[in-house]
């Protein structure tokens, strides 16, 4: 039997809440019901009554708090919620969470889920899971599951009975898969990032790495990857980086739809651990198909990689902005770092003959790395393209030097 905790605001969703609490029970688990609730008095009873959630948010008097506003008494709320899902996952009170919720709710309860581990069950049933929502604000780097509530969550009827039964097949699901399922690792980890065009390189990269004894996580350089690795590098669990799509860096510099902020792998750099970079997928600029800045630029070289995004070739200023950027990261970098830049082109459709191959926009990239870089970064240049399989045995080769000459300096020290 595992225990299921359920965040609600029980003053509104009462009889929803006690629906989702015989369900899990019927499944053969037990729920722990939360209250989130600040205007009225509960419906149900909850588990955990929403003044012990105030207090863990530093409001001892919800009444005399609420002259603060409501987004104060959310923000606290918010807090709380987030210590007390902690505090029980902690103490392995709970196995998974539920919540349901409108907009005040989802919100509520997906920053808190944001502060849990990744793999912990997290389930929001919730009615801003729309196509008009924006999901990054929900979800942040966590694998939270969003299952949209169609109509909204006032009452059981035949469209919501089903739904709140799907959420709770899933939670339960998830964690009855999880006690099945143990992955441990003595391995050395490497954090690897990726696109769609970069596959080919990333793909044959891991597979020699795997062959070596690593472990390799790809991420996408879809913003939240980057995120991930970080926070693996900041509690020790990241061996080294192939940081091969820095997409997202590009993203930051030209308002593209992938962007990155100024802390992207501020751990990684500071942690000693071996970083190489290269210039995979910053040789365009992603933006919305069809939108008014495809038109505005309708000049330059571009091509519709999906129905929803168009990559758009970025000029030699660009590339060398793109450039210093990177390079003025690695020149803060503590342990061992290199630069390593694929002259025939930096993604698949650049390339001689490509789509939005441009030789001269290239050597932007080239000579920002040459002209920022400090005599500590290590800075390779190889006449290959980032897709051709010698490329890949080129990195796998050169990040093994830089891995074994951080582990040297360690035993060193």
């Amino acid at each position: 039997m595992a225990v299921i905790g359920v965040i609600a605001t029980l003053d509104t969703k009462g009889p929803e809440v006690a629906f989702l609490k015989e369900k899990i029970e019927k499944s053969g688990h037990q729920a722990l019901i939360l209250d989130s609730g600040m205007l009225f008095e509960p419906l149900i009873c909850p588990d955990i009554p929403r003044h012990e959630i105030l207090e863990l948010g530093g409001v001892e008097d919800l009444e005399a708090y609420r002259k603060n506003g409501k987004a104060a008494l959310q923000k606290a709320m918010t807090e709380g919620l987030k210590r007390m899902l902690l505090k029980l996952c902690e103490e392995k009170r709970i196995q998974g969470v539920l919540s349901l919720g409108g907009g005040q709710g989802s919100a509520m309860s997906t920053t808190a889920m944001q502060a849990l581990p990744i793999g912990f069950p997290k389930v929001m049933v919730s009615t801003i899971a729309c196509g008009s929502a924006c999901f990054g604000d929900y979800v942040g780097s966590r694998d939270i599951v969003m299952i949209p509530s169609i109509c909204d969550i006032c009452g059981l009827n035949s469209i919501t009975i089903p739904i709140f039964s799907a959420g709770v097949g899933a939670v339960t699901g998830m964690v009855e898969m999880r006690e099945r399922t143990s992955y441990q690792t003595d391995k050395p980890v490497v954090g690897l990032t990726m696109a769609g065009v970069t596959t080919e390189c990333v793909m044959r990269v891991k597979e020699i790495l795997d062959r070596q004894g690593f472990e390799t996580i790809v991420c996408h350089c879809n913003v939240v990857g980057a995120i991930v690795l970080d926070e693996m590098a900041q509690r020790g669990a990241l061996d080294g980086v192939i940081d091969i799509t820095p997409h997202d860096v590009g993203g930051m510099e030209f308002d593209g739809l992938m962007k990155c902020d100024e802390n992207r792998f501020a751990s990684i750099y500071k942690s000693g651990i071996p970083v190489m970079t290269l210039p995979g997928a910053v040789d365009f600029m992603l933006k919305k198909t069809g939108s008014e800045e495809v038109k505005r630029l309708g000049d330059r070289a571009m091509y519709i990689h999906t129905p929803f995004h168009t990559h758009i070739r970025t000029s030699y200023e660009e590339m060398y902005r793109v450039g210093k950027y990177l390079t003025e990261k690695h020149n803060s970098c503590i342990g061992p770092n290199m630069m390593l830049v694929p002259l025939k082109g930096y993604s698949q459709q650049n390339r001689e003959g490509g789509l939005i191959y441009d030789e001269k926009a290239n050597q932007g990239y080239v000579d920002a790395v040459m002209e920022n870089k400090n005599p500590s970064v290590i800075c390779k240049l190889t006449d290959m393209h980032i897709n051709d399989p010698e490329f890949a045995e080129v990195i796998a080769e050169e990040f093994m030097k830089l891995y074994h000459s951080g582990a040297n300096e360690k035993e060193g020290d």
